[in-house]
């Protein structure tokens, strides 16, 4: 069954574990149905024609020429200027999964509220208006600030 390629090592060590699995399920007395299913899928894989085993660790194994973006951490995003942020958020090359964590970890969106951002773009305009409304707070107050200062007994 195996040549000794890498390829056929994975695949041999997926039926291996496949079959334990079926035997675990024949000892438990599962669902004859069931039984027969997984009977043919091993079957199926043990032919060699489940040439997609392959190509799935061919892609994996395969080298990636793009560089993974450093993922940022909690503190990070908490020291980040508004201007650092508006750079990632704009950056084509940001992740959507970034993008996803600045919104609930700086600006406290909801995570479940990421699913009605149905695409990346509509995610990054959002970013946009948090940004740019926290920018607005950011003057608001040191205006209000400078002015207690200017006013007597303050």
């Amino acid at each position: 069954m195996t040549d000794g390629t890498p390829d056929e090592k994975e695949s041999g060590v997926l039926l291996k574990v496949l079959t334990a699995h079926y035997h675990a399920l024949a000892a438990a007395r599962s669902d004859e149905t069931l039984l027969k299913q997984f009977a043919a899928l091993l079957r199926f894989i043990k032919s060699g024609n489940a040439g997609f085993l392959h190509d799935a660790a061919h892609t994996k194994r395969g080298s990636d020429t793009r560089k993974p973006l450093p993922t940022l951490s909690d503190e990070d995003l908490r020291k980040a200027s508004l201007d650092d942020l508006e750079k990632l958020v704009n950056d084509e090359a940001t992740p959507r999964k970034d993008l996803e964590k600045i919104a609930i970890q700086r600006f406290s969106v909801p995570r479940g509220s990421m699913r009605s951002f149905s695409n990346k773009q509509m995610l990054v305009d959002k970013l946009r208006t948090l940004i740019g409304n926290e920018r607005t707070h950011e003057t608001i107050g040191a205006v209000a600030r400078g002015q207690a200062k200017d006013k007597p007994g303050a």
